[in-house]
């Protein structure tokens, strides 16, 4: 065995905590499992191993195929129990020195005796209901189901989506060390973009910091020529000497936290004058949404600001005619931005994702139904300790103007011959995100964790091709 420490974000006390206040809440057992690797194609080649993110959260160590049981009215320690995988004889052949029991104790806030074999969860929890978070992923929800666990109630879910919802200075600490690392390799991306290369060599340039850095993606980074697709992760095209690059990419740290961050800039260096404008539009979009992420603000509230600001740019560039405000009550925007502001994030990219819309949208919330406003994952009042991104858009995407129950009610507010032209010159899009965290009302604003990466025209445009 392995005495080599574990990485974790927090020391045991703070999981120890965490369980408590989790337990508090209970009327059953929780149980909450690691997950393991799904295969490629064959089971010994598997994707790298990601531990869930609530496991993460109450101090399950990162290894693979664990569950965390948690009792009702535990004070975080006794009636919590770390269940890990069965060692065999020839394990450390393959994966090294594994940690020893009282490793995995340690940074879990455990005692020793609270460590058992995994094959003992199914017996301990028969007949008692206990319920269950499983990360999404077949090997572990396969699993879940032959012990017998059952799905955790919406009730249950809420409990857990309170307590994750805001961030204490240990995550936030590893977020910071997340966007610092994310910025480099967005800095290092900025570096190799050069007419005539590909979206590949840029995409090279980014995952090399990270590996560097022993980080992960916090996901798939899209390297976008035109940046028309919103996730296109295929990174095949060349760079046009007078079309932009968007990357959307970020980092996710040792300990599992993540940071989200958006650039665009001009292949060549220099913005054409359309470009800066439409530039200057988003960047005003995402600075004015920031600038008003304070406590008791709502989310949507803030959307709907951020498509005022991106109506107002387009009636200046002869892309829209109206007024801004009768132009966003028409949804004259969403061809355009037709995604949300933001999202959640934390251990996961889009945090706690995988609890659906009641992770994002506050109790009696629901989605709005229409093209474009609908993609807004995330619709609660702001408070302290909530890391969100701000990531407002402006795309001229074929698809989006080739659906006339989209553009077609919109008619009389488009300036459709312009918009065409952008169309056949594969303009693309335009999109700048930032990480924040609300802090209390007495400060100046959120914190941006991602500041340090510029977004001013000026100072990206100096950033290119320097590599």
């Amino acid at each position: 065995m392995s005495n080599a420490p574990l990485k974790m974000a927090a020391p045991p006390e703070v999981y120890r905590r965490r369980r408590a206040g989790l337990a508090g809440r209970l009327r059953r057992p929780m149980v909450l499992l690691s997950g393991n690797a799904p295969a490629r194609d064959y089971p010994a080649n598997a994707y790298p191993f990601l531990a869930g993110s609530t496991y993460l959260y109450f101090g399950g160590p990162p290894i693979e195929g664990a569950a965390l049981l948690i009792e009702p009215g535990s004070d975080g320690e006794s009636g919590c129990m770390l269940f890990r995988a069965t060692l065999q004889p020839d394990d450390a052949l393959w994966m090294g020195a594994l940690p020893a029991d009282e490793e995995l104790a340690r940074v879990a806030g455990l005692r020793p005796a609270g460590l058992a074999d995994v094959d003992r969860l199914g017996s301990l929890s028969a007949a008692r209901d206990a319920a269950c978070i499983c990360p999404p992923q077949p090997p572990a929800q396969q699993w879940a189901t032959q012990v017998g666990l059952q799905s955790a109630d919406d009730e249950e879910l809420l409990s857990i989506i309170n307590l994750r919802l805001y961030k204490d200075e240990h995550e936030l600490a590893a977020m910071r060390q997340a966007a610092r690392v994310g910025m480099e390799a967005q800095r290092a991306a900025m570096a190799a973009t050069r007419p005539g290369r590909r979206e590949a060599d840029v995409a090279a340039a980014f995952y090399a910091v990270l590996v560097a850095k022993a980080c992960t993606p916090s996901f798939s980074p899209i390297v976008s020529a035109g940046g028309g697709g919103l996730h296109a992760v295929d990174y095949a095209n060349e760079l046009r000497a007078q079309g932009l690059l968007v990357v959307d990419s970020g980092a996710e740290e040792p300990t599992g936290y993540t940071s989200d961050m958006t650039r665009t800039w001009p292949v060549s260096g220099a913005w054409t004058e359309l470009q800066r404008h439409l530039y200057d539009t988003v960047l005003r979009a995402q600075r004015e949404a920031m600038a008003v992420c304070r406590p008791g603000r709502r989310f949507r509230d803030i959307h709907d600001l951020a498509a005022r600001v991106i109506c107002a740019g387009l009636v200046q560039a002869e892309l829209l005619r109206g007024d801004p405000d009768e132009l966003v009550a028409r949804r004259a925007h969403t061809p355009f931005f037709c995604h949300g502001v933001g999202h959640l994030i934390g251990l996961d990219v889009h945090d706690m994702e995988d609890f659906g819309d009641p992770a994002g949208y506050a109790p009696g919330r629901k989605r709005r139904p229409e093209f474009g406003n609908n993609f807004l994952r995330l619709d609660r009042d702001l408070q302290p300790g909530m890391c969100v991104t701000i990531e407002p858009g402006l795309y001229l995407n074929p698809a989006i103007w080739q659906r006339d129950d989209l553009v077609g009610p919109l008619a009389d507010l488009v300036n459709r011959p312009a918009v065409d032209r952008l169309l056949a010159d594969g303009f693309g899009g335009i999109r700048i995100e930032d990480t924040i965290c609300v802090r209390e009302a007495t400060a100046a604003g959120p914190e941006v964790l991602t500041e340090a990466l510029p977004t001013d025209p000026d100072a990206v445009a100096v950033l290119v091709g320097g590599a």
